[in-house]
């Protein structure tokens, strides 16, 4: 039976820390909490290499009594509870007198403090848990903790650590959290010797999301203000437009404390429901405020979860206090201008007004009769169309795309010549035939073609047969026929496939085009530095991301198919994806980058496309170009024979 040994005070400590000091940005919470704690009105936070070597915490608080400086650094030794019942009425961000004797074991600590009755403030110093002695110091009223070379004593913990540059995103995370928290406190973040950001310290929310979420987010954030019995919601959310492709940009704060909560979550985005597009996520900054008997800070080491008493009543409070603001008319406005020769903008346009009555709900004997022109205009149509038909194995073919930028130029070329003058419409005439197609084996797909279903396949004597195109179904779906078979393409999926496999083809070498004015996206720490860690993978791809600071990444170039209002739903679906599967291999990351590319270059469902673009797509799904699946692996085409179609209309004898 193996001995059991009683662990030396040292050992346990070093084992304790692990609960409470993970990384630097752990060290850095805890201090400016106590910072916080102590009625600080201004605290500055200094790191160096991500916080490993330096972390420097500033404040102007009641300091530290001289004769109480060595009992702080003892375990559970505080000054926030004094018995079992104030657990149940926590009023303080810390309360557990574990974090100074944590990092003191793993850390070289200096503390220099002063309170008001103290005529000089005192030094004192602890390396690893072992005291180093008090002397008296100099500095103004408040505290500065001094935390050196972390881990220094536990190198096995040390190894653990990720980059220099992402240990200090992990930081910035963390002040950005505090300083948000407390707005009413100036709070100011240095980085390797240069301000990231610093707020102003004057109480109001919107002057501290300026600061450290940036304007361009903050500047269209509606207030929220909202008491529903003993639960007070405050703070900003964003309008459903300015909603983002992730849930990054929510910070959730109870009596005070940053947490992360999956009911005030869920009643955010229920209090959305019904006014944001699939894919799109609110943003917020919402504080709750509540009795502390109802809620149990005491559940997680990091203190970032919490229990509810009553989670139906948080539940709706946050849910009625966003919902409230929602239905306000400026949350859904949106702002037009349009230039007037430098006068300014104009207002707003009047939006159109639905008629009172509409053609359904009008009787039959008063709807007008048709006129005479539209009853040509219409039999001229079908003729047409009959025309076309019948030339179907002779027109609408020998259009082959070698990129994905070919549909776009289609598109260009199809652009009609601004007319001389107005003439009555009359039908065109049926475009002169073309030779047929030479029939073209498929090529071999890399989706397991040997398994496609015969309703998505196209191989052997079909791929470059001749083919009608026919037209387009709510602007999503286009309808071919091709022998006995009608043909349908979804023509998102098709063009997402065919760009993905350009860009495969192209990947290390794939055009990219300058974006005249650079694209700023605000991020997690997390998202940051997966961004980051893939810079050869975006690189290669086309999408050229660099460090902007703080928590933001700017984006130089993107793929040529990229539109920049774009830019940024990208980038945040990328980093979404890298930071689900972490441990990834470059070829799985290069994957996820290429199909984010590829959708979002893509014609959308939808959208108006000419006539030239959407038929170049069709010849190349139906020649074989363009494989049966897109890269989510949706199919892209259809295919309904005569026979079956006859056979739903019981034409079939």
């Amino acid at each position: 039976m193996a001995q059991i040994h009683v662990l030396d005070p040292h050992t346990a400590e070093l084992i304790a820390a692990g609960e409470v000091v993970e990384r630097p940005a752990s060290v850095v919470k805890e201090l400016v909490e106590n910072s916080i704690d102590a009625g600080a009105r201004h605290i500055t936070v200094e790191i160096e290499r991500g916080g490993i070597s330096l972390i420097r915490i500033a404040d102007d608080g009641s300091g530290i009594e001289a004769e109480c400086i060595p009992t702080a650094f003892l375990r559970h030794a505080t000054s926030k509870i004094a018995r079992e019942e104030d657990l149940e009425n926590i009023a303080t961000l810390g309360f557990r007198g574990e974090a100074l004797a944590s990092i003191a074991s793993v850390a070289r600590v200096e503390l220099l403090t002063r309170t008001p009755a103290d005529e000089y403030a005192y030094c004192y110093r602890i390396s690893g848990g072992r005291e180093e002695g008090l002397e008296p110091g100099a500095r103004a009223l408040g505290t500065t903790f001094t935390v050196r070379d972390l881990f220094f004593n536990t190198p096995a913990r040390m190894k653990f650590l990720k980059k220099d540059q992402s240990e200090g995103n992990y930081v910035a995370d963390v002040v950005s959290q505090l300083a948000l928290s407390h707005p009413e406190v100036a709070v100011k973040f240095v980085r390797e010797g240069k301000t990231q950001f610093q707020t102003p310290g004057d109480g109001k929310l919107l002057s501290a999301s300026y600061a450290v979420l940036s304007r361009e987010f903050s500047k269209d954030l509606l207030a929220v203000d909202h008491t529903a019995g003993n639960y007070s919601v405050s703070g900003l959310v964003t309008p459903p437009r300015a909603c983002r492709a992730s849930r990054s940009m929510q910070y959730f704060f109870i009596n005070g404390r940053h947490v992360k909560n999956r009911t005030m979550m869920a009643a955010l985005e229920a209090a959305y429901k019904g006014t944001l597009m699939q894919g799109k996520f609110p943003g917020c900054v919402l504080m709750l405020t509540m009795p502390p008997q109802l809620v149990d800070v005491n559940v997680h080491p990091a203190k970032t979860e919490v229990r509810f008493a009553r989670e139906k009543d948080v539940f709706e409070a946050v849910y009625a206090a966003v919902k409230g603001v929602l239905t306000q008319p400026e949350s859904s406005r949106r702002e037009f201008s349009f230039s007037t020769e430098g006068k300014g903008a104009a207002p707003a346009p009047t939006p159109v007004r639905a008629p009172a009555q509409t053609q359904h709900a009008a009787p039959a004997a008063a709807r007008p009769s048709p006129r005479p022109e539209q009853i040509r205009a219409y039999t001229d149509f079908v003729q047409s169309f009959a025309k076309r038909a019948e030339a179907a194995p002779a027109q609408d073919t020998g259009i082959v795309a070698s990129q994905p930028s070919a549909y776009r130029a289609a598109e260009e070329r199809a652009q009609p010549a601004p007319a001389a003058a107005k003439k009555e419409p009359s039908p065109a005439p049926a475009p002169a035939p073309a030779e047929p197609a030479q029939a073209v084996p498929a090529p071999e797909m890399r989706d397991a073609a040997a398994q496609t279903p015969a309703q998505m396949s196209f191989a052997g004597e079909e791929a470059g047969a001749p083919f009608c195109y026919v037209g387009e179904v709510f602007n999503t779906y286009l309808i071919a026929q091709r022998g006995d078979e009608m043909c349908l393409i979804d023509k998102h999926a098709a063009h997402e496939r065919a760009i993905y496999e350009e860009l495969a083809k192209a990947y290390g070498n794939v055009a990219s085009q300058q974006l005249l004015c650079p694209v700023t996206v605000q991020l997690s720490a997390e998202e940051k530095d997966a961004l980051l860690a893939a810079g050869e993978v975006l690189a290669a791809s086309g999408l050229e991301v660099e460090d902007f600071g703080g928590r933001s990444v700017v984006v130089r170039a993107v793929p040529a198919d990229i539109v920049p209002e774009d830019v940024e739903d990208l980038l945040l679906d990328v980093a979404q994806r890298l930071c689900a599967n972490p441990k990834e291999t470059v070829s799985g990351k290069t994957e996820w980058v290429l199909h984010s590319v590829a959708c979002r270059s893509a014609v959308k469902g939808g959208e108006k496309n000419s006539r030239a673009q959407l038929i170049r797509l069709a010849q190349d799904v139906l020649d074989g170009k363009i494989p049966p699946y897109c890269p989510h692996g949706r199919p892209v085409v259809l295919k309904i024979t005569l026979k079956e179609l006859e056979k739903q209309f019981g034409r079939q004898g």
